[in-house]
């Protein structure tokens, strides 16, 4: 049998051999729900509170005026600033937020007790009798056993509905199924559809997301109404009063509401796509019990040519799929393991919203270490990370097993982006600063939301390619979610170094070190960079957080081992393979392509970044020389405003070694790897030689007598700025390849229109 070609599909893959779509989805709807329950409720309990007991408006707005006019003088000065503008007493915001929190879900789980017996009272259900329906009942018990259930299932007949129409609801250990009079009818007329339907509600039961759907519905409506609702009838009348007390917080109040608009925006649509997930899961099911569901589809194909005439829907607010999807899942099991922009930015913009008080909560639980540590992001990136990089993963792997590949990389990248940005407007503490004027220019917070972006642009793409490379090692595995747990982990720790500096240096004026200055005060964007760019060189990170980051970047390139190790277990387990992972038996053929390891060559990618940046950096060292006798002036400039501009060459030209190893594999799956380790090889000569290029510069231009001239290089300051550099570059690399890779794979994946050529003779 001839070899599968590249990129064909040789299988497609189960849906329920890896984490359901549905799980992921559920998790971002509760997560955004605590957010905007924690968020706006902790508020609003706190301000009634402080009204309740005696206080009033007059001396909230005579605090917020007396903090616009001494904050911007005493910011580095906390307790002068708080002697001056003593603190309306507002409460606890965090308790306060966490009680209205618990007290939400206290009565969630209350409705969600109750919800079964108040829909079989409401809608007159009845037991399903137990004498004249015997044909009816032998085939109910016929298919609950093709279910396999573990669980007593009572059916139930709604005797108004004339519609063949089931529903499977319940609570933890009482589950119904409720049968209409047309469907029992269509018992006796097309026996098949009867059973169909029947399998259709038993699989919401399998699935076991009878208790996530009637949770979402829930959810979703008391966010409307302990949310939505209460900030849409008071947000006129706050834009007003921030109006007439103060005008500076007009902007503030506006940012809120937008940030809160983007939120319940995220709630309405992740709440309908949990239910239009759950559906075609269960489809799914039946198709996997019936080989196929040809049932199900002759079904689906009568309705879906009655949607086509009737009234049509947007799809994101239905929470039914429409019949052609749910055709195409039962054709395509690829549909179920799709994660795209929708969900990132989701899950980015509500742990943006809450990043500071999962960050606080963290450090005063478990006192971890002092505010604005890498360890204080852990809490807040597990959420974030875990959660992306689970999609991630889930959708690579269900790519590799069809042969292809992960086409929405590029687009969950710049969606993730955004969504820690648009979080950043409904933040307490930059909207605070922003009402107390004392948050940073607006050309620094386009420079800080640059960071920001490209973190969560880098993570996305870091981990697709890392999910990518590992994939073969998961189909050999034997217990292949802790592989990917693992690798989800990895990410998680890097995004949670990235986001303990990035958000440190995106801090408002008031909370920032007196050294050298508060960012507010900083005139362009320019010194903004370079306020970053010297903290992270004077202050340099601890050696784990070094080492961390350089083992994340290497991390992909371990695949090669990886395989190795699994396919030696291979061997001795009959069991393992991708087989398990698809619908149907492969060739030996294709499942030994499926196992094979990627192109990887990174022993000669870390040879040519090494030769490379010893050229670059002898380069640099001649380039000093000829300044230091020709024309020195842009480097005395240069170095009297950036004391470690040099340190900030060698980051830059490291990175620009990773380009150009990355372009000399461009044949290769995964260049974007190969630059990277090309970008630490570099390293290991670069920084050295830009110290004594810096060193010669002085000690040619003034002679060897200046204080800035070493004879010796100072081998101390060499070997600690070598890691740091090191780290920099392979963190700016493991940013910029993957997009770079991205845009390049963008355009050869254009079609080429080939237009005929027609001779002179021929016109």
């Amino acid at each position: 049998m001839s070899a599968v070609p590249a990129g064909a599909a040789v299988g497609m893959p189960h849906p329920f051999r890896m984490p359901s779509g549905t799980s992921l989805r559920f998790a971002l709807l509760i997560l955004s729900m605590s957010t905007a329950m924690a968020t706006t409720l902790g508020g609003l309990v706190g301000t009634a509170a402080y009204l309740g007991l005696g206080g009033d408006i007059d001396g909230i707005t005579e605090t917020m005026t007396c903090a616009a006019a001494h904050l911007p003088g005493a910011a580095t000065d906390p307790g002068k600033f708080a002697r001056i503008c003593p603190q309306p007493n507002l409460g606890d915001q965090t308790a306060l937020g966490l009680a209205a929190l618990g007290a939400l879900w206290l009565a969630v789980g209350i409705v969600y007790w109750l919800l079964p017996a108040y829909r079989i009272r409401r809608r007159r259900l009845r037991p399903l009798p137990a004498t004249g329906l015997a044909d009816v009942r032998r085939t109910l018990d016929e298919m609950v056993a093709v279910a396999g259930l573990r669980c007593r299932v009572r059916f139930v007949v709604d005797w108004r509905d004339r519609a063949p129409s089931g529903l499977a609801f319940g609570r933890v250990g009482r589950r119904h199924v409720m049968l209409s009079t047309g469907l029992l009818q269509l018992h006796r007329q097309d026996p098949e559809a009867f059973r169909a339907i029947v399998l259709h509600e038993l699989a919401h039961l399998r699935n076991r997301d009878v208790d996530i759907a009637f949770l979402t519905i829930i959810c979703y409506r008391l966010f409307v109404v302990a949310v939505a609702m209460p900030i849409a009838v008071t947000a006129p009348y706050a834009l007003l009063i921030a109006w007439l007390l103060l005008p500076s917080s007009l902007l503030f109040q506006l940012q809120f509401i937008l940030a809160m608009c983007a939120l319940a925006a995220t709630v309405a649509l992740t709440s309908t796509a949990v239910l239009r997930s759950r559906e075609l899961y269960a489809d799914a099911r039946v198709a996997v019990w019936t080989g196929g569901a040809p049932s199900l589809r002759r079904l689906l194909a009568a309705q879906c040519g009655r949607e086509r005439t009737g009234r049509r829907r947007s799809p994101f607010l239905r929470p039914h799929p429409p019949a052609a999807k749910r055709l195409a899942a039962l054709s395509d099991p690829r549909v179920l393991f799709a994660f795209g922009p929708r969900e990132a930015f989701g899950l980015a913009l509500t742990c943006s919203l809450v990043y500071q008080q999962m960050s606080q909560w963290a450090e005063e639980a478990a006192r971890l270490t002092d505010q604005g540590s890498p360890l204080s992001a852990v809490v807040p990136s597990l959420v974030l990370g875990g959660g992306v990089a689970m999609g991630i993963w889930h959708a690579v792997l269900a790519a590799r097993l069809s042969r292809g590949r992960w086409e929405d990389a590029h687009r969950t990248g710049l969606a993730t982006a955004p969504g820690l940005i648009v979080g950043t407007f409904g933040d307490k503490m930059h909207g605070t600063a922003l009402a107390l004027g004392v948050a940073d220019a607006l050309p620094i917070q386009l420079s800080w939301w640059l960071i920001l972006g490209a973190v969560g642009y880098g993570f996305v793409r870091w981990n697709a390619a890392t999910a990518r490379v590992w994939a073969p090692v998961v189909l050999a595995g034997r217990r292949p979610l802790l592989l990917v747990v693992g690798g989800c982990a990895v990410g998680v720790a890097l995004l949670g170094i990235c986001l303990g500096h990035a958000y440190a240096a995106g801090a408002p004026g008031f909370q920032l070190v007196p050294l050298p200055r508060p960012l507010n005060l900083l005139p362009t964007p320019l010194d903004y960079l370079g306020f970053v760019f010297s903290t992270a060189f004077v202050l340099t990170p601890p050696q784990w957080v070094i080492t961390l980051a350089v083992a994340a970047a290497g991390f992909p390139l371990a695949a090669r081992l990886g395989v190795r190790l699994s396919g030696r277990r291979r061997a001795r387990a009959s069991t393992a393979g991708p087989e398990r992972f698809l619908l149907q038996a492969v060739s030996a053929e294709d499942s030994a392509a499926l196992l094979a390891p990627p192109q990887l060559r990174p022993l000669k990618a870390l040879v040519q970044g090494a030769v490379f940046g010893a050229a670059a950096g002898l380069g640099l060292w001649l380039w000093h020389l000829f300044c230091a006798l020709v024309f020195p002036g842009p480097i005395e400039r240069v170095g009297a405003v950036f004391s470690f501009y040099q340190l900030a060459l060698a980051t830059l030209l490291q990175l620009a070694v990773g380009f150009v190893v990355a372009w000399r594999h461009a044949r290769g799956e995964l260049r974007a790897l190969h630059g990277i380790l090309g970008a630490l090889g570099a390293g290991l000569l670069l920084p050295l030689a830009a110290i004594t290029a810096r060193d010669h510069f002085a000690c040619v231009r003034w002679g060897t007598g200046h204080a800035a001239c070493r004879v010796m290089p100072d081998v101390a300051f060499a070997v600690s700025a070598t890691p740091t550099v090191t780290a920099w570059a392979a963190a700016l690399a493991l940013l910029f390849l993957p997009a770079w890779t991205a845009c390049r794979d963008g355009r050869l994946r254009r079609p080429v229109i080939v237009r005929p050529v027609t001779s002179e003779a021929g016109r």
